[in-house]
């Protein structure tokens, strides 16, 4: 499956993307922000063999498209009828090819899913991405003390959600800022 922007592709994740992701979440100011990062490449297999096989999961490759190369990981979790998490956002592209790997995501989740409410629970010290949610026009639906468990330590999540009206508003917004680059 493979998943069209102007900037980037999305792919879905195989086994042999094993040490790309496993590298990914190995650099230091990723891993600050995640669950415990896998200890070796076999943990890392173990996890998406498992995770490819999860009916509630969909794990992306972030493509550039200029270059074809890996830049990226994006899903959705906790899929059900109507809803989805998004989440395991790693991109180490540009300003544009990150914003344009999370609405091709969404994008795809409200026009091939059908889903109606995509929501993203995200570590409160990773400023960068709340950052990016609350200028996204993504709805603030509040902190959840303790969700997460990094580095030892019980960490808060905030918690944002996109609808189609939202999703609309962000498409129009990167539309502009992608003219005005170019």
């Amino acid at each position: 499956m493979k998943i069209s922007g102007n900037f980037i592709y999305l792919k879905k994740i195989k086994i042999s993307d094993a040490l790309f992701t496993y590298n990914l979440r190995q650099i230091k100011s990723n891993s600050l922000y995640l669950h415990n990062p896998p200890q070796n490449i076999n943990d890392q297999k173990k996890w998406l063999t498992n995770n490819i096989k999860n009916k509630t999961s969909l794990d992306f490759i972030i493509w550039n498209i200029s270059n074809n190369r890996k830049i990226g990981t994006i899903a959705f979790t906790n899929i059900t009828k109507k809803h989805a998490e998004w989440g395991r956002w790693i991109c180490n592209g540009n300003t544009i090819q990150n914003i344009e790997s999370a609405l091709t995501l969404l994008n795809y989740g409200f026009k091939k899913l059908k889903l109606k409410k995509i929501y993203s629970l995200t570590n409160v010290n990773n400023k960068k991405v709340v950052n990016f949610h609350s200028k996204s026009f993504a709805k603030y639906k509040g902190l959840i003390k303790s969700k997460f468990f990094i580095n030892n330590k019980k960490v808060d999540a905030v918690n944002y959600e996109f609808d189609l009206i939202r999703l609309k508003r962000l498409k129009d917004k990167f539309k502009i800022m992608t003219q005005l680059t170019q």
